[in-house]
């Protein structure tokens, strides 16, 4: 039998353990284990400022190349606008027809430090107008998740200026 001795005991090795890794260990382990759950980055889109156009209608009226149409004189909800969407090209002129995207999707920033975010830091993620585009709502779906090394955009021009501006979102939250 082999007798050996270690400069340490287990509670030395403990007592380092607890006072100097638990907390790094436990921030690990919960960016592990918290699964993702949408309703905790983004339950609806909110009205910032109070004039009954929350976030979606407000990039729709601020990204449509031509006058927009409201659903009422209140102008709280976008009908009609002239979009192109950078994924593909194309023009929209039905709002319904576009989802708004988050470029660094919100599952993909979770699972890159993102789980350990306060719910605020999370809406404030969610609804930063640098992270979002207005699309197909077709290619929102295909793309789900994944980031530029899983999936680029078909409309070859606009590849580049997504993947840019994918890494200027990460970096700017810490998230590479």
């Amino acid at each position: 039998m082999l007798d050996v001795r270690l400069p340490f005991d287990v509670k030395t090795l403990l007592y380092f353990f607890l006072t100097c890794c638990s907390s790094r260990f436990n921030w690990l382990l919960r960016s592990r284990l918290q699964a993702y759950d949408r309703q905790q980055w983004l339950p609806r889109w909110s009205d910032a400022d109070g004039d009954c156009q929350n976030t979606r209608q407000e990039l729709l009226i601020r990204l449509s190349l031509a006058p927009v149409t409201f659903s009422n004189e209140r102008a709280c909800t976008v009908v009609s606008g002239l979009w192109m969407d950078p994924y593909t090209g194309q023009f929209y002129q039905k709002a319904s027809d576009l989802d708004v995207e988050h470029i660094v999707p919100l599952s993909w920033a979770h699972k890159h430090g993102g789980a350990n975010w306060t719910r605020e830091q999370r809406r404030a993620f969610a609804e930063d107008p640098a992270n979002l585009w207005l699309v197909d709502d077709g290619h929102n779906q295909s793309k789900g998740d994944k980031g530029p090394d899983e999936w680029l955009p078909p409309y070859q021009p606009a590849r580049t200026i997504y993947a840019q501006q994918f890494q200027i979102i990460a970096e700017k939250y810490g998230l590479m």
